[in-house]
């Protein structure tokens, strides 16, 4: 086991016995739930202790969300279980967003709001579905931001307004994120191609606007699922087959876009999370032998990874609890690893180790 600066050693590990899809920390308390490939669903504490366990989806659970203090699931199979609830949708549940207006489900070609309303028809399977922290111009509420193959739209809160963004998007749209001061939005393709353009969501504006310029951000393949914008708000990353890539949004250019460089990382990269208050990347990766653990790579000007935790197996999804302070990692043999943060790491005097040159 390898430390570094920044983690403490793993504080628990716990074996659920099962192939791990999704990991999720509640927003109101220190539970994390555990979505599995086999159908279980799995509720650990903050010291790694199993407060619950039960098997929602005997086809399989396909994705998970906490919503009023209950840990909600999604199967295969269309069914959503929310506590006492249980829902059936058409299709398969891709995604579930927990917003003020409600549970949102992506499920085949339409989103829903859980025992509400249910949207028209979209072009194909939404991929992703999540609220927006914009407000709509009659009610001040926020929307619904959703992408598939070939499209990104948004609603109002009630389903009943859909706009599109003008745009021809190439291949399969697989997530939209937004910086934390809503400035920029992205949107991350099942590929080489990935889309920067601002956004007026800070202002109490919308998510896709129509007319607005869209950037290209070129990069080597990913899957779609692992771009994310730093708590700073200046970086955007994109974990793809060949390392990091990340964009400086401080110098954008209005005809070729922000500047951005590789970090050649010599590992696969199946999840990837910002450390909570600085421009540091947190990955689960993989090695060609089939071990695997955490690497952190330093995104700002001294670009570099910092420090590596050997977990002996890939790790497949990441989560910060609620404060920051515990990083839940789910790992390819089917555990579940806590480590504490180190919370007064000095990262910006982390010493450069790897002499990154590579530019896009």
């Amino acid at each position: 086991m390898t430390g570094f600066a920044g983690l403490e050693r793993p504080a628990w590990r716990v074996d659920v016995d099962d192939t791990i899809g999704e990991v999720a920390w509640s927003p109101l308390d220190d539970r994390v739930g555990v979505g599995c490939t086999g159908g279980d669903v799995v509720v650990l504490d903050a010291a790694g202790s199993m407060l619950d366990r039960r098997r929602d989806h005997p086809a399989g659970t396909a994705c998970l969300a906490w919503h009023d203090g209950e840990v909600v699931s999604g199967g295969v199979d269309g069914w959503v279980v929310a506590g006492a609830h249980r829902e059936r949708l058409s299709g398969w549940i891709a995604s579930l967003a927990s917003g003020p207006d409600g549970l949102a489900v992506a499920h085949g070609r339409h989103v829903s709001l859980l025992g509400g309303a249910t949207s028209e028809r979209l072009p194909a399977s939404v991929a992703q579905v999540r609220w927006s922290s914009c407000t709509d111009a009659a009610g001040g509420r926020p929307g619904l931001v959703v992408c598939g193959h070939g499209y990104v739209s948004e609603f109002d809160a009630d389903l009943s307004v859909r706009i599109d963004a003008a745009l021809v998007w190439g291949g399969s749209v697989e997530q939209v994120d937004w910086s934390p001061g809503g400035g920029w939005a992205a949107a991350s393709t099942r590929g080489t191609t990935n889309y920067l353009w601002p956004s007026s969501i800070g202002q109490g504006g919308r998510v896709v606007d129509p007319a607005v310029r869209v950037h290209v951000l070129p990069c080597p393949s990913s899957s779609g699922r692992l771009l994310r914008f730093d708590p700073t708000g200046r970086y955007a990353g994109i974990a793809t087959s060949g390392g990091l890539a990340v964009f400086d949004l401080d110098e954008v250019h209005p005809v070729a876009g922000p500047p951005g460089r590789l970090l050649p990382l010599f590992c696969d990269v199946h999840a990837f999370r910002w450390w909570p208050a600085a421009p540091v990347a947190v990955l689960g990766v993989a090695t060609d032998s089939g071990g695997g653990g955490l690497l952190l790579v330093r995104c700002d000007e001294r670009a570099a990874p910092v420090g590596v935790v050997d977990l002996g197996t890939p790790v497949i999804g990441l989560e910060w609890s609620r404060d920051g302070r515990l990083l839940a990692a789910a790992c390819g043999d089917g555990t579940v690893v806590g480590l504490r943060r180190v919370v007064d790491w000095a990262w910006q005097d982390s010493a450069d180790q790897w002499d990154v040159t590579d530019r896009l």
